[in-house]
C-alpha cells in the first residue's frame, strides 16, 4: 500500500502537534515530586549555558580557556544527572 501522506502537497501534509506548556499546577506538582539534585542540575545547566557564550572565540587567554573547561565539566556533570532522570517526568504536554 503506497504512503498516502507522501503523495500530498506539502501544504496539505499533517503537521505534528506543537508541544504546549503545562499548567502551573502541573509544573508545581512535578517540581515537588522531583529530587532536589535534578532541580539544581536543571538550573545549573541554564546558568552555565549563559556563561559559556562569554568564552567563545579563537583568541582566548589561558585563564579564559581554563574557565571554559571548568564550565564544560560542570555542564557535563549536570547533564549526566539530568540524563539519568526518566523522560516521563517531563512537564511539557507533548500532544
Amino acid at each position: 500500500m503506497p504512503d498516502r501522506v507522501a503523495n500530498l502537497i506539502p501544504s496539505q501534509r499533517p503537521r505534528p502537534a506543537d508541544p504546549t506548556e503545562a499548567p502551573l499546577a502541573v509544573r508545581r506538582f512535578s517540581a515537588v515530586q522531583r529530587p532536589d539534585a535534578d532541580i539544581r542540575a536543571a538550573s545549573d545547566l541554564d546558568l552555565i549555558d549563559a556563561e559559556l557564550h562569554c568564552f567563545r572565540g579563537p583568541l582566548l587567554s589561558v585563564e579564559d580557556q581554563g574557565d571554559r573547561e571548568e564550565l564544560l565539566a560542570r555542564y557535563a556533570a549536570a547533564d549526566k544527572i539530568l540524563s539519568s532522570v526518566a523522560l516521563r517526568q517531563s512537564t511539557a504536554v507533548l500532544s
